[in-house]
């Protein structure tokens, strides 16, 4: 059986980083390939890896626009480009938020005056948090995380049971470290330099510090940490690589956009 891999298309916060990308990554194992979010630069990215007109999924974690503007580019990738295989359905499932339906049907709208657009491509899906849905031979469950917005933490099990966890945009809160528990690969955003730079009101804080992922990762017990969602250069790198590992007590990866990565699961 082949591993779950996953591809760092794009690690960038809003401000994307030089020559970088917003939110995208891709999940795939033994011919199942998923699009977890699709934020700016995503589509021209993922054609790298995977014909678009194979995903067997693409899963929104929220709309902000760095997680789900290339959703407009994938959309005419996939109109005007190959056929999907007869192997997978006619549409893609596009899996969102509640309430993405209506969202999304405005977004139609306002470009092309038809709120149906993006359903000529995408079967729209609203997932409801909490509840494993099969996408493919995978399996994801989304759990609502404290942000700006609502915002969905993804858990994405494997066929041999190895657990890759994305915790979206998200501020230190209990819904994560329980969304992460025991995971194989923790991806945790770390768009913070310090706690400082968020809303003083912890309640209304809506994201982390790559100090903070460090300590959600030892609490939900993870196997191994991946930072994303940061600001980089050689010195901020080196910032949030040792600010997570003091925390977290281990070594700690950061996303690096264009690089795949093998998940295994625990003996």
């Amino acid at each position: 059986m082949a591993p779950l891999t996953l591809t760092i298309l794009g690690a960038g916060p809003a401000a994307p980083n030089r020559d970088g990308a917003c939110s995208g990554y891709l999940v795939q194992q033994d011919g199942t390939a998923v699009l977890m979010d699709c934020g700016s630069g995503i589509a021209g990215r993922l054609v790298r890896h995977l014909p678009p007109n194979r995903l067997h999924g693409v899963a929104i974690s929220h709309f902000h626009p760095d997680h789900y503007f290339d959703l407009v580019p994938l959309y005419y990738l996939l109109k005007f480009g190959d056929a999907r295989p007869a192997d997978l359905s006619p549409l893609v499932p596009l899996h969102v938020p509640p309430g993405g339906r209506a969202f999304l049907r405005e977004l139609g709208q306002l470009i092309s005056e038809k709120p149906a657009m993006l359903e000529d491509v995408f079967e729209v899906c609203e997932y409801a948090p909490g509840h494993a849905i099969p996408v493919g031979d995978l399996s994801f469950t989304f759990h609502a995380v404290q942000h700006y917005i609502p915002s969905h933490a993804m858990r994405v099990r494997g066929r041999s049971g190895e657990t890759l966890v994305f915790s979206s945009d998200v501020a230190p809160c209990y819904q994560l470290v329980d969304a992460a528990r025991e995971a194989d690969l923790f991806m945790c955003e770390s768009a913070l330099l310090d706690a400082t730079e968020d809303e003083l009101d912890p309640s209304k804080r809506g994201h982390m510090s790559a100090r903070e992922a460090g300590t959600a990762a030892r609490e939900a017990g993870v196997r191994q940490l991946m930072l994303t969602h940061f600001r980089s250069t050689e010195s901020l790198d080196q910032h949030h690589r040792d600010a997570a590992s003091r925390t977290f007590g281990g070594p700690v990866e950061l996303a690096r956009e264009g690089k795949e990565y093998q998940i295994t699961a625990s003996s």
